[in-house]
């Protein structure tokens, strides 16, 4: 931990960047997989801008030096997995994750921007989320990774085919809740059509049920890839055999209240060594719940 707050003096607070990853980069070489975080760049950067106006300077955008962006690269670019020196030929990587605090979260000030330029992944933390207490508090929307296309391959090698699919789906229904939002807020949730209303229901679950996190939680503070896989596959199986029943006739308020959908919303607190059985009992459930409400309907 290397802490230098606000009010220490600048040439400290300017220093502590590079000595943390300095400090990092010597893990790395032991053969470590190490993780840096910097909180905040923004802090950084200000020390930055006032050694910088101490030295007179030519100020470049909001008073910051014209080199900002060459001195972030600096730091983000000696992240990366390296084949250390020696007989031994150990692999070393560096993960740096900079925390950027823009003044009123405006993203298009300097230090963001010049961030942006540089990293490949952006997760864009989201004060509306965090009040209505959803964590981790990302917006699925505004963050990105660019390394999508690099993994894919990877993902569907060594977790399932299925994986770049069901993501590329969830992002899409959470994408037509957010266009499907402003007609609830105009007109209410009465007005969409049946089909609009599962999707609304199907991104609540993605929201809920697979993205939210409980650290404190002793099962849910960390999820393997092989459940993440089951509970992505939960969720768009509720939709998928809503969608298929509905469109047979059954009640789109049945479908929703399906008891199933509590068990679903619970997998995610599955020890690990029923994580399989359960899965399949709930789709089991889920698929015999379905009938049984189109039976119903048929009566």
């Amino acid at each position: 931990l290397i802490a230098n707050t606000s009010d220490m003096p600048v040439a400290a607070r300017e220093a502590s960047i590079y000595t943390g990853i300095t400090i990092a980069e010597y893990f790395r070489d032991m053969g470590y997989s190490v993780a840096l975080m910097a909180d905040s760049t923004s802090r950084w950067a200000e020390a930055l801008r006032e050694m910088s106006g101490r030295l007179q300077e030519m100020p470049g955008e909001e008073g910051y030096p014209a080199y900002l962006g060459s001195r972030l690269a600096q730091f983000y670019e000696r992240a990366g997995q390296v084949l250390t020196l020696g007989k031994e030929g150990r692999i070393g990587s560096l993960s740096a994750i900079g925390a950027v605090s823009p003044p009123g979260g405006d993203t298009s000030e300097p230090v963001s921007q010049a961030t942006l330029r540089i990293v490949k992944v952006f997760w864009g933390l989201d004060s509306a989320l965090a009040y209505k207490r959803h964590f981790p508090a990302i917006n699925w929307l505004t963050s990105y990774s660019l390394y999508l296309d690099n993994l894919s391959g990877w993902f569907m090698e060594n977790v399932s085919e299925d994986w770049m699919k069901g993501r590329q789906e969830m992002m899409s229904l959470l994408q037509d809740e957010a266009e499907l939002e402003e007609t609830v807020k105009m007109v209410g949730m009465d007005a969409l059509s049946p089909t609009d209303r599962l999707k609304m229901e199907a991104a609540r679950s993605i929201r809920e049920d697979f993205l939210h996190q409980v650290a404190f939680d002793d099962v849910d503070t960390y999820t393997s890839l092989e459940k993440q896989l089951m509970m992505m596959k939960l969720v768009l199986a509720f939709y998928h055999v809503s969608m298929e029943n509905m469109k047979k006739g059954a009640s789109m308020n049945g479908l929703i209240r399906m008891a199933v959908r509590e068990r679903i919303g619970r997998f995610k607190y599955t020890p690990v060594d029923k994580i399989q059985d359960e899965y399949e009992t709930i789709l089991r459930e889920l698929q015999t719940e379905a009938d049984n409400l189109l039976q119903k309907e048929d009566y």
